[in-house]
């Protein structure tokens, strides 16, 4: 055979390829009048060996500079391997539809003769190859006439790595598709990088490295040359563009959930707007009208019910908006550990005595800044989590801890039956719940909002039966507050002159007749616009102004700001069941000016007090 050479039990194999390829390359005609050369019927192309290898190598490499040559290598020999394998695949399925070559060995021993009479290289094979149609698939040849290692010898230059990028792709190539399975080749020695030889190992892809090794162990005289081979990263740059794809469309995944949750929390925001207006009105009416009676009056229990329902629907409005992130919130500085112990005592009422609850609070803890009801909702929240998780009772753990510079930890655990991964996965999500018709699915999600919008960050570790440990880290600060409880003042008979504006009518006869119980003079107005000739009038005595805040043409906002023109000295308090304007809540924040409706009666006597008592006093 002159084009081949191969152990001697495969002669015969080979010897028959070589007539079958010599008879197809025979057919030959060349039209130079015309630029073609055909060869039994196909166009080929003559192209410079050179321009494939050290050529193409340096254009690439001009194009990236010169502080990235390595990068240019790495990516011509990952469009030359590409290309190559994908000719050697096309090449033998061309060759067996026109030799009539069925047989995998039969179009595997045409391969090398084909690969010689197209330039590409002489093959020599060894005798350690195995050429089956499986996984120990195994070939080891040689190029002893490599173009592309020729094309580096006569240039008189030299490479790191191997050169015979193309040869190792058009092999692996020829043979997959002979043999219908996945194969790559790696060149271990080469003749562009100063070896005697170009010798190639091919293997599925998944053995690769495995075969390299063991026929190394077994030739330990070429170890040390071959230690620079690489293993061909197939299609690399199509896998590259498919993981940059995928990542693409996650964070188009998540960016839509951002937008659905935005969209969820201004849907919250508004829900809790006409859900708090409809409450206030029932609750206040029920305390207004439960004020009216006798205790032992039978209406009493049936209003103490009403109210006690309307509690807990007003309740679940500040999840919702604690949900939306569209709470005001009135910062302040935080004993971290005190507001976990006051705050225990109240959920060791609401966890039963079956849940023994543990405090392990480390005194170096310190301080966040932080709200303290949405603080107090979170641990609550949580514990009411853990408690649902323990039906057979169980252990409720709250700690604290440093985690590192200016790093404080807030943990809640349990024993009890644990999440799922994905059920983890799912947890702060918005109305998932595993509890069927108990839960409604806000509890983790609002805890969420809340430390989020706090600069917290939070995570759940759980795994099933074996409880549940949520994790909360806090900006830690080092000053621990003398008092960070405001102090709460009693509704009392107050004094003074309060102007109620609000657009819906049952609502500012309520706040009016409020008021009045608590011994306010009263002024009321349904707009703004009807607001404002009271505050323009000098002769009337206003003390406060008392204002929601979403109401059409002139909102509260700016009927606050006009009122403090015409009156300097004027306080204003504001009041709303809608998700606040982020350009108001510093307005809102400052000095509690705000109620969050809906409110009960002594709340609203409370904070009128309480902003009326910071006028300066005139006799």
């Amino acid at each position: 055979m002159k084009t081949v050479r191969v152990p001697e039990g495969m002669t015969e194999l080979f010897a028959k390829a070589e007539a079958v390829v010599s008879k197809f390359f025979s057919d030959r005609v060349d039209d130079p009048a015309h630029g073609r050369i055909e060869i039994h019927g196909e166009r080929y192309l003559l192209i410079r060996g050179a321009a494939l290898s050290i050529e193409f190598f340096d254009l690439v490499r001009s194009l990236y500079g010169v502080q990235r040559h390595a990068e240019a290598d790495e990516f011509s020999r990952a469009i030359l391997f590409d290309l190559a394998h994908s000719l050697g695949r096309t090449d033998v399925q061309n060759l067996q539809s026109k030799m009539q070559l069925n047989d995998p060995l039969a179009k595997l021993s045409a391969g090398p003769i084909h690969f010689a009479y197209a330039g590409w290289a002489f093959v020599e094979l060894f005798p350690e190859s195995n050429p089956a149609q499986s996984d120990d698939f195994f070939l080891v040849f040689e190029h002893p006439y490599s173009f592309e290692s020729d094309a580096w010898v006569r240039a008189g230059r030299t490479s790191d790595l191997p050169v015979c990028v193309m040869n190792a792709g058009y092999s692996s190539g020829w043979c997959e598709a002979s043999f219908e399975q996945r194969l790559v080749s790696a060149e271990i020695l080469c003749r562009g990088k100063g070896d005697s030889s170009c010798r190639f190992v091919m293997a599925p892809p998944h053995r690769i490295e495995e075969q390299i090794a063991t026929y190394l162990a077994a030739h330990p005289e070429i170890a040390s040359s071959a230690a620079g081979y690489r293993i061909p990263d197939f299609f690399a740059r199509k896998r590259e563009e498919e993981a940059l794809k995928q990542r693409q469309d996650e964070l188009e995944r998540e960016l839509r959930q951002t937008q659905k949750l935005e969209a969820l929390g201004r849907l919250a925001g508004g829900i809790a707007h006409d859900f708090n207006n409809l409450i206030s009105v029932i609750l206040g009416q029920a305390m207004l009208a439960q004020r009216r009676i006798n205790a032992s009056d039978p209406l009493a229990k049936d209003l103490a019910k009403i109210i006690r329902a309307s509690e807990r629907a007003a309740a679940l409005t500040q999840q919702l908006l604690a949900f939306g992130r569209s709470q005001v919130t009135r910062d302040e500085i935080l004993d971290l550990n005190s507001v976990v112990e006051e705050t225990a005592r109240m959920i060791e009422r609401v966890i039963g005595e079956d849940i023994e609850l543990t405090l392990q609070l480390a005194p170096e803890a310190g301080s966040v800044n932080g709200d303290r009801t949405q603080l107090e909702q979170v641990l609550m929240n949580l514990a009411v989590n853990s408690r649902d998780a323990m039906p057979e009772g169980g252990r409720l753990t709250i700690a604290t801890d440093t985690i590192g510079p200016g790093k404080v930890q807030l943990r809640v655990s349990d024993s009890g039956v644990g999440m799922s991964e994905e059920t983890r996965q799912r947890a702060f999500e918005p109305f998932f719940t595993t509890k069927g018709e108990r839960g409604n699915g806000l509890g983790l999600s609002t805890v969420y909002g809340i430390v989020t919008s706090a600069g917290g960050s939070i995570d759940v570790v759980s795994k099933p039966g074996q409880g549940c440990s949520v994790r909360i880290s806090y900006p830690r600060l080092e000053r621990i507050p003398e008092q960070s409880r405001p102090v709460h003042v009693d509704a009392v008979i107050g004094s003074g002159t309060v102007l109620v504006v609000d657009d819906k009518p049952e609502l500012c006869e309520l706040a009016t007749q409020a008021l009045q119980a608590f011994g306010y003079q009263v002024l009321a107005a349904n707009s703004a616009e009807d607001a404002l000739p009271y505050l323009a009038d000098p002769h009337l005595r206003i003390d406060l102004l008392l204002t929601d805040v979403v109401m059409p043409r002139m909102n509260g906002v700016e009927l606050g700001a006009r009122a403090l023109e015409l009156r300097p000295a004027l306080r204003v308090l504001y009041m709303s069941g809608h998700a606040p304007d982020p350009r108001h809540r510093a307005l809102f924040a400052k000095d509690g000016a705000f109620l969050q409706k809906p409110f009960t009666l002594e709340v609203l006597g409370n904070k009128v007090g309480e902003m009326l008592r910071q006028l300066p006093h005139t006799d």
